[in-house]
């Protein structure tokens, strides 16, 4: 934010008063002898020079005879008190009315997050809001018909454990980072499944990193952000279509980057199946996916991306030694693995559709890069 610097109001007023005190103390004056020269009462001289009475006209010709310090001096330090304080009267209105808008957003929002996400840090409310207004992409009042339209923000597990204000916080940056996203290719449906395709290609590859997850999405007309996470705000993946491109914005919770994979292609699942301009979908854990069609239909598109279903066939049906869950397990690693799949793509996807997840083996690679 650019600041004038003619609108800099000082933080002391100083009245012409103090000045005449000082003078008065380096001359040697008293007060009461002062007074009865230039024919004013000691009481009235007393209140001019504590700041209780102003310097008049009549008053400046008066210092000037006795003191020599000329009548425009006098005049100029009395015209800027005055200034100065309309100025601090404006300010501090200002001040009051930014005070009460902030006071009324920390109900909604982890402003304390906010602020330090863009470096924001003057101690001054009105500057605060104001620099924060310059960057956010969003009016703060659109934060209302913003969730409306965030599909799964109001329709989690009861269970889950969130804070409405830190979830509508991420929220928000999210939305403010994706509407400023610059890409310089348009999206179209079958880029979206370009880019799932070759997203699931590196992925079974182990060759996937934040990087080349971005720059596949961003070849392909849809932007990729990461925001951090924030305590009780269990967020996985969000999607959204903003003016320009649809994006997905993510927060690496798990630090696990075979879900990672997942959970960036069932959010293009959302852009290519659901999404249309305004419309947003958000993936919490635990959260309500089980119980909407939309949520099904995305994951899905990820799961059959990931692994087809005609080779997902074939793992699932591979004979182990053992019928113990361990020995499934490898057997299903070994059969994706001669199939092109990671073993622990696999594994994983079998452990969540069998709900055994006791078994150690065939973790995920962690998030670098």
């Amino acid at each position: 934010m650019v600041t004038n610097a003619k609108s800099i109001v000082p933080a002391i007023v100083t009245h012409p008063g103090s000045i005449l005190k000082k003078e008065l103390k380096a001359r040697g004056i008293k007060q009461k002898d002062f007074a009865r020269a230039i024919g004013m009462p000691a009481p009235n001289l007393s209140e001019l020079i504590k700041g209780k009475r102003n310097v008049t006209e009549t008053i400046a010709i008066r210092l000037e005879d006795e003191l020599g310090i000329p009548f425009q001096n006098w005049m100029n330090l009395q015209n800027r008190y005055y200034y100065v304080m309309k100025c601090r009267q404006e300010l501090d209105a200002g001040e009051s009315k930014a005070l009460a808008e902030e006071q009324s957003l920390r109900t909604l929002l982890n402003m304390k997050v906010i602020y330090e996400y863009f470096g924001i840090s003057s101690q001054n409310v009105s500057d605060r809001l104001s620099a924060l207004k310059e960057k956010l992409a969003i009016d703060l009042n659109e934060l209302q018909s913003l969730e409306v339209n965030t599909d799964g923000y109001f329709k989690r597990s009861e269970n889950l454990r969130v804070e409405e204000v830190n979830m509508r916080t991420w929220l928000l940056l999210a939305w403010s980072e994706a509407s400023r996203a610059e890409i310089a290719e348009s999206y179209t449906p079958e880029k979206g499944l370009e880019a799932a395709l070759s997203i699931a290609r590196k992925a079974n590859e182990k060759s996937l990193s934040p990087s080349s997850l971005k720059e596949m999405l961003n070849k392909n007309g849809i932007a990729y952000l990461h925001i951090p996470k924030l305590d009780a705000a269990p967020i996985d993946a969000y999607s959204m279509m903003t003016a320009v491109h649809p994006a997905i914005v993510v927060t690496y919770r798990h630090n696990d980057l075979d879900k990672l994979a997942f959970d960036v292609l069932h959010e293009i699942g959302h852009i290519r199946l659901h999404i249309n301009s305004g419309k947003s979908f958000i993936s919490v854990e635990n959260g309500y996916s089980s119980k909407s069609q939309l949520e099904r239909e995305a994951d899905q598109f990820a799961n059959d991306v990931l692994i087809p279903p005609h080779i997902w066939n074939m793992i699932v049906s591979a004979k182990p030694d053992s019928l113990s869950p361990h020995a499934v397990v490898h057997a299903i690693a070994r059969e994706a693995e001669k199939n092109g799949i990671s073993a622990s793509i696999a594994v994983a996807r079998y452990k969540h559709e069998t709900q055994c997840y006791n078994i150690r083996r065939y973790r995920s690679l962690k998030i670098t890069g």
